[in-house]
């Protein structure tokens, strides 16, 4: 298998499964007997998740069937049936359990794809799937979203791949997608955060944002407008993890999933995260897993 199509969740890689139909930044799993039966099986996919994936485009899951503990950008959730994943360019996501029986329908498409849609860039569609790329829904939502997904298939199909009606129908799933987010943020206890777990959403955010070019707490702290001491303080207690810790599991999270991608050499990897040489990182990565970047590569 060529490893460049192994690291990255990606529209050209899912196209070329025959069991799923698909047009240039566009991809979707196909409908059949309510979806269910075509549902992607993690345990046959050629995403071996085991390890981080980058999200190449912009993607909508539902879980239909079984478990898994995932990880989203460091944030760790508990998947199930009647669930849903929202991710955007660059999200990482790693399948840390599974049973045997998980299955997801998905949708995706390259933010090219609506980038023209003015709902994406004034909306706060992004800002709503940062701050919560992972939730529990009930029965009926999941049912209306399956429903809603064989419809967009079966328009799919009928049109021949018209970009146009399929633009039209992506805006009207990120609709229903907000509207979900809006919901469950009104059966949310939002208000009930605490200072400092408000302080930690925000840092992770940031996190998130900046740490292929930002490894140190005092960026960190300035952009929140703390002192690093009063930072560090506030991330041990809200987490039981250190500042240090969360940027340099963020950064090795973000290194293997390029290091398993045969585009990117460990020079470039080591640019790309703004280490001064590959030798630094290559320390760096080794004194946080045990093994070398190359050593990962090939394992």
């Amino acid at each position: 298998m060529d490893e460049k199509r192994y690291a990255k969740i990606s529209l050209e890689d899912i196209v070329n499964q025959n069991s799923i139909p698909g047009i240039q930044n566009f991809i979707i799993s196909e409908e059949k007997a309510y979806i269910k039966n075509s549902s992607v099986n993690f345990q046959n996919s050629f995403f071996d998740l085991k390890y981080p994936h980058v999200c190449e485009g912009i993607g909508f899951a539902i879980c239909t069937k079984g478990k898994a503990r995932i990880r989203i950008n460091l944030r760790e959730y508990q998947l199930e049936s009647s669930s849903i994943i929202a991710l955007l360019p660059n999200y990482i996501i790693q399948i840390l359990e599974q049973d045997e029986n998980l299955e997801i329908e998905f949708l995706m498409f390259s933010f090219d794809f609506v980038s023209d849609t003015k709902m994406i860039t004034d909306s706060d569609f992004i800002e709503k799937i940062q701050q919560a790329p992972f939730l529990k829904i009930d029965e009926e939502t999941v049912m209306d979203l399956l429903e809603f997904h064989a419809f967009i298939v079966k328009q799919y199909k009928k049109t021949n791949y018209d970009e146009v009606i399929m633009k039209n129908l992506l805006v009207a799933l990120i609709n229903k997608v907000l509207l979900i987010h809006q919901e469950s943020e009104k059966g949310a206890n939002t208000e009930s955060l605490t200072h400092k777990e408000k302080i930690f959403q925000r840092f992770l955010a940031l996190l998130f944002r900046y740490y292929k070019k930002e490894r140190t707490i005092k960026f960190y702290a300035e952009k929140l407008l703390l002192t690093p001491s009063h930072l560090t303080k506030v991330i041990r207690e809200a987490s039981q993890k250190s500042v240090s810790q969360w940027i340099d599991e963020m950064v090795i999270m973000s290194a293997k999933a390029m290091l398993k991608s045969s585009d990117m050499t460990v020079s470039q990897i080591a640019e790309e995260l703004n280490f001064a040489n590959p030798s630094f990182f290559s320390t760096y990565f080794k004194k946080r897993t045990g093994v070398t970047p190359l050593q990962y590569k090939e394992s």
